[in-house]
């Protein structure tokens, strides 16, 4: 699979300057006093006559030579089997040893698809160079020195986004550009892309899907975590950009395992749809981005709590792609922005049949990054211009394209859920316009 143009990377290489200071004197004779008047006595000189000067030859200055540069890729990591050949060496940089199991699971799950990405679209010429970041910031720049000695073209990683950040400082000065996997879009930048999918863009996508359908009126609940804060300002956003409006948001602090499910929140977010229903026709859109028991536990209630069940239209992200919450009744008709169902499948059953497991929720992405730094590395080096190419690429995910501070802007489809499972009702886009976002 082939990505958009090769990209080119720029060098810098150093420069001597040199100054010259002129110096330049002025000399002023003292003063005599005029000589007495006096009778046939000759006027003295009052100016001595001078010592004569030796010659003096004007010292030759040499400017410094240029300094030479030092070739560092007799330093560069290459295996013995692999002695004589133009190799590219890419470097993947992940948690491996994150005090979380759940993020080692995901970095192994990288790891893998990034091999899976090698052996498909790879030559003999690809060397890759795992590193260990622990999730830390420090390490994390450890490693990127490390990878840039060992001569790394490209960085695969990391996935927190102060890791990113740490990152993107040590490998900008070597031009080495940054694929990583954070959703932070405080992240990009700087030599970084961000390969990941960022809530805005699904709250994008679903809003305008919403809009199209002529719902202007939007309600949010949902936890009180970082992500679902993202997703109420990006819905509050969103709303006001395509002349809707947000009536009412509720965070609730609840994990499926508490005594009781957030009533409360609940009602006041019925309460606020019930008099947006009330002043007019057409429906509202609700957004709860959370899934598993959380969700199937909060969507009943608004209905429950007098809001016309026929009159709600709920919408969310991709996380809604979890067969747990496809059973609950409520949730038949909703909507959901994920990327191209039917190549998430295609790269599901590929994975599990290379390493009999399922893989981790952002696999696809090691996947994506991988074989679009492959396309790079084509000629060997990256440019910011063809990274940002308007066009964008095609991917596992769909169509996606970078903006010029690094962050993403992908295609997406919509999903509708149902009792037998999802079914796609619009499809993701097979191109950007070329304004953009």
């Amino acid at each position: 699979m082939k990505f958009g143009s090769v990209l080119k990377r720029i060098h810098a290489v150093p420069s001597l300057i040199l100054v010259g200071l002129l110096v330049s004197g002025c000399a002023t004779a003292p003063v005599s006093p005029p000589a007495p008047i006096t009778t046939g006595q000759p006027r003295p000189d009052p100016t001595p006559t001078p010592e004569p000067m030796p010659d003096i030859e004007e010292p030759i200055i040499e400017e410094p030579d240029e300094p030479e540069e030092v070739d560092l890729s007799q330093y560069y990591l290459t295996p013995e089997f692999m002695q004589g050949r133009d190799i590219k060496r890419v470097a993947v940089l992940l948690p491996f040893s994150h005090r979380s199991s759940a993020v080692r699971a995901e970095a192994n799950g990288l790891l893998a698809a990034v091999e899976m990405a090698l052996f498909d679209h790879g030559t003999q010429d690809i060397l890759l160079l795992p590193k260990d970041t622990a999730g830390e910031a420090r390490v994390a720049a450890s490693a990127t020195q490390e990878a840039i000695l060992q001569g790394a073209d490209v960085i695969i990683g990391p996935l927190f986004a102060n890791n990113v950040t740490s990152v993107a400082n040590s490998a900008r000065d070597s031009g080495i550009p940054v694929l990583a996997f954070s959703n932070d879009r405080s992240a990009a930048g700087g030599g970084a892309y961000l390969v990941s999918f960022p809530p805005e863009e699904e709250v994008a996508r679903i809003v305008d899907w919403a809009s199209l359908q002529g719902i202007n009126r939007f309600a949010f609940i949902g936890p009180s975590s970082v992500y679902s804060r993202r997703v109420e300002t990006a819905l509050r956003f969103e709303a006001s950009r395509r002349g809707g409006v947000l009536i009412g948001s509720e965070f609730y602090r609840y994990n499926g395992q508490d005594d009781e499910p957030p009533v409360d929140e609940a009602q006041r977010i019925a309460n606020r749809v019930k008099s947006a229903l009330s002043n007019g026709p057409g429906k509202v859109a609700i957004v709860i981005p959370d899934n598993g028991t959380p969700l199937r536990a909060v969507a009943p209630l608004i209905p429950y709590y007098g809001a016309d069940l026929r009159r709600l239209q709920y919408i969310g992200t991709s996380e809604w792609d979890d067969p747990e919450i496809w059973r609950e009744p409520v949730m038949k008709g909703a909507t959901y922005a994920t990327p191209d169902p039917q190549a998430s499948r295609y790269f599901r059953n590929q994975f599990e049949r290379t390493y009999n497991r399922e893989p981790a929720a952002l696999s696809s992405l090691g996947y994506d990054a991988t074989s679009l730094a492959i396309s790079f590395l084509d000629d060997g080096m990256v440019t910011d211009e063809e990274l940002g190419e308007l066009d964008g690429f095609r991917g596992l995910n769909g169509l996606f394209r970078f903006r010029s501070d690094g962050t993403v802007e992908r295609g997406l489809a919509v999903m509708e859920i149902q009792p037998s499972g999802p079914k796609l009702i619009e499809e993701a886009p097979t191109s950007f316009s070329l304004g953009g976002s």
